[in-house]
């Protein structure tokens, strides 16, 4: 990088007793000045270029008499170093300039004389002034020094309303909120056939009684795997047992004990059809139903979500056709996202569909049921 020195920067306007000695340097390397160097000093002020000065060489060094600048008025001047050598032209510095000041001298300010005055003069000029000054405008002085920081200023009064911001992105989806209150009871459904006559229209012949002792399981023994075959088409309520117990016509029961005697998971006062394909909320029996006749398909419960809320994981099936046991049903949902809803209870309806006897093996491995290890 290209610099230059000088030895003194400052100087009175017109001052010519000065010699000024610029060094110049290459990278931190003097530069020799020798008289076969064609050396200019070109001089400028903030409005542009001024002039050019042929300067003296020294000792290698550029030499600048006083008297070169007697003309120039007081200001702040840069200078710059064109020096040709062999035919090529070096200009120092690389940046910038360099900066010589020449300051005002007395000469450069118009004085004014001050008229004396004494006290008791001054007292009379302002008794007959009724006590007000008699202004007295002076020369316009230097421009002073910065003043300290003021002190905060009061609170200023409320701007205007700014224009209207743009539409924010969308928020993530929020937390899923608390359990509503159960609702009020609906109108009365459509009366719909018996489970009797459901039972005789399945080719069954009887009373009523035979149907009902049918239904009932044959022992005690409620957690064995039932030796019948097919999967519920009918059921009663047996309000005697706490909780109250779903007997189907295929020998097994359903109990809720987390709802023990819930009318509206049981449906006891409740017409539900079961003759839809959608899914209830509650009761609960007609989605078994539905499930059994095939109204309800796998593929429907694999898309459906926010209607598992009363399927509780303590839900009991006495007697089951199929043993749930070997299965992890924690994925036994259908698609992805499904679950969030109803309190993650989706795979507790999966596993009863199986126990009972309306959905096959194959089914519930198609929902994500896997299979533990022996």
């Amino acid at each position: 990088m290209r610099r230059v020195t000088i030895n003194n920067s400052l100087q009175k306007a017109r001052d010519t007793s000065r010699v000024y000695e610029l060094s110049l340097f290459d990278n931190d390397k003097q530069t020799i000045v020798s008289e076969n160097d064609n050396v200019t000093v070109k001089i400028g002020n903030r409005t542009g270029f001024l002039l050019d000065i042929e300067p003296d060489i020294a000792n290698g060094a550029i030499t600048i008499d006083s008297a070169k600048f007697a003309d120039l008025p007081a200001d702040d001047y840069r200078l710059e170093i064109w020096m040709y050598r062999n035919e090529k032209l070096y200009i120092y510095p690389d940046e910038k300039q360099i900066t010589l000041r020449l300051s005002s001298t007395l000469n450069d300010l118009t004085g004014t004389t001050l008229s004396t005055i004494t006290i008791e003069q001054l007292r009379k000029e302002i008794a007959e002034s009724g006590g007000a000054g008699v202004p007295v405008v002076g020369t316009k002085g230097e421009k002073g020094d910065q003043g300290p920081q003021g002190e905060p200023g009061p609170k200023g009064d409320p701007g205007p309303v700014g224009p209207a911001g743009r539409d924010g992105v969308n928020g993530k989806d929020g937390s899923q909120g608390q359990k509503g209150d159960q609702g009020e009871r609906g109108p009365v459904g459509q009366d719909g056939k018996s489970a009797y006559q459901i039972w005789l229209d399945l080719g069954n012949k009887g009373s009523q009684q035979d149907f009902i002792d049918s239904l009932k399981p044959k022992s005690d023994e409620s957690n064995k795997v039932s030796e019948a075959r097919h999967a519920p088409t009918a059921w009663t309520l047996d309000r005697s047992t706490t909780p109250w117990t779903l007997w189907f016509d295929n020998g097994c029961g359903l109990q809720f004990p987390e709802y023990a005697t819930t009318a509206t998971v049981y449906g006891y006062g409740f017409l539900e059809s079961t003759e839809s394909t959608g899914f209830n909320d509650w009761p609960l029996v007609p989605n078994i139903i539905k499930a059994s006749r095939g109204a309800i398909t796998v593929d429907a419960f694999k898309v459906a979500k926010g209607v598992f809320d009363y399927w509780s994981p303590t839900a009991k099936v006495i007697k089951p056709l199929q043993d749930a046991l070997k299965f992890d049903w924690s994925n036994a949902f259908g698609d992805e996202g499904t679950n969030n809803g109803s309190y993650g209870r989706k795979p507790n309806f999966a596993r009863v569909m199986y126990e009972l006897g309306i959905w096959s093996e194959t089914d519930v491995l198609s929902l994500g049921a896997t299979r533990k290890e022996v």
